[in-house]
């Protein structure tokens, strides 16, 4: 088995350099220096081949025009800066930031150093970032200004504080009040350092850790997991491959304009600050933007690529004027797409394509369309917005309750196990939920899904969600999607409710389209409107009779998770089903 590994490593380093080559349009020769090639798979050496092979290529960041060239000095500055304040291997560093230069700076800085990146979920409730600094043991934090009122509640936990800021922000901006002189500032590092690299960078090996995250905490105490270098390289680089040469709506090309709406904190905005460098393309980072700032900048910088969660894709086409189209490829994932948003976006110009995976495994599959298909053919939709296909290397098997393997037949729904090269060992500091959750090398997802004979996946459902009526399953994911087909749904969950006689039965919650949510008549109007278009579909065949909800509930908005997904345990508390 190690053997086997060590060729996967191998065949994996090779294929990478076969499709850099192919992805920046044919074959060239590249300068012979042995500094423009990685040496092992460590993070800090693609912005290096980025700044020498790309070097006028642009990074936007607000106000902030760079090029790769200008990132890199400042990265060489800032490490040797740290190196000299005490920074070595091991230290752990967390990061309280939107999407910015800054914050892509100190990935490839830290990298430098062997320090290990904690990128803190800020949308986590304060109790909660302050438990994963303690947990992580967080030595230094840096904060930008849109989280500035945190500052006193973690800053007994740390060593350091450095605000991502310069002197005047700092001296004349709202971080003024919360400056102490004992506090660090971003610029002033970058400015004292030199443009060397930190002798420490020779002891990092791609078997040292280079960052740590956390679960949204969604069923308890969010649950860290520690990743090395060689994980969180090549998982980004498998994203890339595998959408630069399957076909799909998120396919990448060499002269796209990138623009990740996914935050650092998740899986490093799903390895975008790791493969857009690599790929030596344009990358503009939104910063602390609204919806409408978003699209403007899409406009205005002509990004052609972006990634998002289905709630901010359908955020974007709210501003959409009406019979206007944006021509942009979205990588979206956290759910199945439903088929409404899924429409909505191919109506205005929008491709997609779902991405399957998470801050336990990492990237695990996006969906692909069959060579034979094209983009607009009827049938594309659903399998873009449904099915995605395991990336290179990533096995996927589906399993019984009893842990038996289920047939590939399309229709057997058994729970999903992933083992890839870059799966963890377990939680961090958790042996019980390691345990249970990683096994023998391979994942226990908790997801329940259906596998096709092609080997693509569908996730039906997380476990935990789904309804067990009368000892059948009834995937509530399948469900939320057919209602959000009906002109009058604007968003559609589907819960279970307890019931004496069946175990559980299914209740739909509704946000409507139009109508309103307060008024008894227009919600008994929508109720029955949803219960014949139901009862017509399953005379059609489309769902079994035994899956149509028992009961309505009509409300205005869903509370959301950290990760801008629907928060189905809050929703639960808020109707009293927990």
């Amino acid at each position: 088995m190690y053997m086997l590994c060590m060729c996967y490593v191998c065949n994996i380093v090779i294929f990478c350099t076969f499709i850099f080559i192919q992805i920046q349009g044919g074959v060239r020769s590249r300068p012979t220096s042995v500094d423009l090639y990685m040496r092992q798979l460590v993070i800090h050496e693609i912005l290096q081949d980025a700044a020498q092979l790309f070097p006028k290529r642009e990074i936007v960041s607000g106000d902030v025009r760079l090029t790769y060239a200008d990132m890199y000095e400042r990265v060489l500055r800032l490490a040797n800066r740290l190196d000299q304040m005490g920074v070595k291997p091991g230290t752990v560093v967390g990061v309280l930031d939107v999407n910015t230069h800054r914050y892509l700076e100190l990935h490839y800085a830290l990298s430098m150093l062997g320090a290990i990146l904690h990128t803190i979920n800020f949308r986590l409730p304060p109790q909660d970032i302050i438990y994963t600094v303690q947990h992580a043991k967080d030595e230094w934090i840096w904060i930008s200004e849109p989280f500035a009122k945190l500052h006193a509640s973690i800053r007994p936990y740390v060593k350091h504080l450095v605000w991502l800021a310069d002197e005047t922000e700092v001296a004349n901006g709202t971080l003024k009040e919360f400056y102490q002189e004992k506090d660090l500032i971003y610029e002033t590092l970058i400015h004292d350092g030199q443009a060397l690299l930190p002798e420490t960078v020779e002891t990092i090996t791609e078997q040292s850790p280079y960052s740590i995250f956390y679960t949204t905490g969604t069923t308890g105490k969010p649950k860290g997991i520690r990743y090395r270098h060689r994980d969180m390289v090549l998982s980004p680089l498998q994203i890339l491959h595998h959408l630069s040469l399957h076909p799909g709506g998120a396919h990448i090309d060499r002269r796209d304009t990138f623009m990740p709406l996914i935050p650092f904190f998740h899986i490093h905005a799903w390895g975008t600050a790791v493969f857009v460098p690599y790929l030596g393309a344009k990358l503009v980072l939104p910063g602390k933007s609204t919806p409408a700032e978003q699209l403007a900048l899409i406009r205005k910088e002509e990004v052609s690529w972006s990634n998002m969660v289905p709630t901010q894709l359908s955020m974007l086409l709210d501003l959409l004027a009406p019979g206007e189209t944006l021509s942009l490829k979205v990588l979206t994932g956290g759910s199945p797409l439903s088929k409404g948003l899924a429409r909505r976006s191919a109506e205005r110009g929008i491709q997609f394509s779902l991405i399957y995976g998470g801050s336990d495994q990492l990237g695990t599959g996006i969906s692909v369309i069959p060579e034979h298909m094209a983009l607009n053919d009827p049938d594309a939709l659903e399998i873009l917005a449904t099915r995605t296909r395991p990336l290179p290397m990533v096995n996927i098997e589906m399993r019984s309750k009893e842990g038996h393997l289920v047939p590939w037949d399309g229709q057997t729904i058994g729970e999903i196990w992933v083992s890839s090269p870059w799966l963890p060992d377990g939680y961090l500091n958790q042996p019980d939920e390691s345990a249970y959750f990683y096994r023998d090398g391979r994942f226990r997802s908790g997801d329940l899904g259906v596998r096709y004979p092609d080997g693509s996946i569908y996730v039906v459902d997380r476990e935990r969600d789904a309804v067990k009526s009368g000892g059948e399953w009834i995937p509530t994911g399948v469900l939320e999607s057919i209602l959000s087909e009906h002109p009058g749904v604007k968003a559609a969950v589907v819960l279970a409710r307890p019931d004496e006689k069946w175990g559980e039965r299914p209740l739909a919650i509704i946000v409507p389209v139009s109508s309103d949510p307060r008024n008894p008549n227009d919600q008994q109007d929508l109720e029955k409107t949803l219960r014949a278009y139901l009862k017509a579909l399953t005379e059609q065949g489309r769902l079994s009779s035994y899956w149509v909800p028992d009961t309505f509930v009509f409300l205005e908005e869903l509370p959301t998770t950290s990760a801008g997904k629907i928060h189905k345990t809050a929703l639960r508390q808020q109707l009293g089903l927990s």
